[in-house]
Parts: C-alpha cells; sequence; structure tokens
C-alpha cells in the first residue's frame, strides 16, 4: 500500500468513525484478516487481523446500525458517544498506519481529528436533512449507513 493511499483510508475511516463508531474498526478487522500484515503481527495491534476481531467487530456494527434507529438513541454528540468515535478513528488510522511501515502518530492524529469532524459535521446534516426535506429520521440514518458501508468497501478494496 502506498503512502499517499494510507493517509486515504486513514481520512476515509475517520469519516466512517464520525458516522458509524464501530463501522471503521470493522472494515479494518476484515480487510486485515483477508489481507495480513507481517509488521503488524508483531505489534500490540495484531489482535485487529485476527478471525474473531474480524467478526466480533461485524456484530457490534450490526447492533449499532440497529441501535442507531431507536427512538431513545443517544446523540453521537454527548461526550461518551464523541469519545468512542475519537478512539475508533484514532484505533484504525493506528491499526493502518503500522500495517503499512507509516507513522502511528500520525495515524492517531488523522483518523481521531477526522472522527471528531465528522461526528459533527454529520450529527448536523442529519438534522438538517430531517428538518428542512421530506427525508426524516430513521431514513436519514439508514442512508448514513450506506455511505459508511459503501465507503468502507470502497477503501478496504
Amino acid at each position: 500500500m502506498k503512502k499517499n493511499n494510507t493517509t486515504l483510508k486513514i481520512l476515509g475511516l475517520g469519516l466512517i468513525s464520525g458516522m458509524r463508531a464501530t463501522f471503521a474498526p470493522a472494515f479494518a478487522a476484515h480487510y486485515l484478516n483477508k489481507e495480513k500484515s507481517a509488521v503488524l503481527a508483531s505489534s500490540k495491534l495484531r489482535f485487529l487481523q485476527t478471525p474473531s476481531a474480524s467478526v466480533i467487530t461485524k456484530l457490534l456494527s450490526a447492533g449499532e446500525i440497529i441501535g442507531d434507529k431507536l427512538p431513545d438513541a443517544p446523540n453521537r454528540i454527548v461526550a461518551p458517544q464523541v469519545m468512542a468515535r475519537v478512539a475508533a478513528g484514532a484505533l484504525a488510522g493506528a491499526v493502518i498506519c503500522t500495517a503499512n511501515k507509516d507513522n502511528v502518530i500520525k495515524g492517531v492524529l488523522l483518523g481521531g481529528v477526522t472522527a471528531l469532524a465528522a461526528t459533527f459535521g454529520t450529527y448536523h446534516l442529519r438534522k438538517y436533512i430531517s428538518g428542512n426535506t421530506a427525508v426524516k429520521e430513521p431514513a436519514t440514518g439508514a442512508i448514513e449507513d450506506a455511505i459508511a458501508i459503501g465507503t468502507g468497501v470502497l477503501l478496504m478494496k
């Protein structure tokens, strides 16, 4: 993987983390389970390329898809939700950088900051769409799911 491709993956996974906290680790785990990295195998992040991590993160993502549509789901801009999304983006960035012998700090910062911006950006976009168009909740959430999944699939090819 080329360095500029690594940066693109980190930014994309950060964006996905802002939309769905569990998706970026799930996409990274799926990709790394299929395309194992020898470098990652000797790091503390090696657990993310195991079959178990791939399955567990996908199950968490399925739960998040369902939970997001519930009427009492917390807003993504409350502190625990923001922290989870930033942490997920930072983790995905660290894993991608480690696997590609790139600077881990770069991955943590790019993934985390992108997730932070995407958390607030997608929250306000979703509220705007629901308040100003015929598309209402939970349809906006389903559209967001499709965008996050599509983006993840494209990034990990």
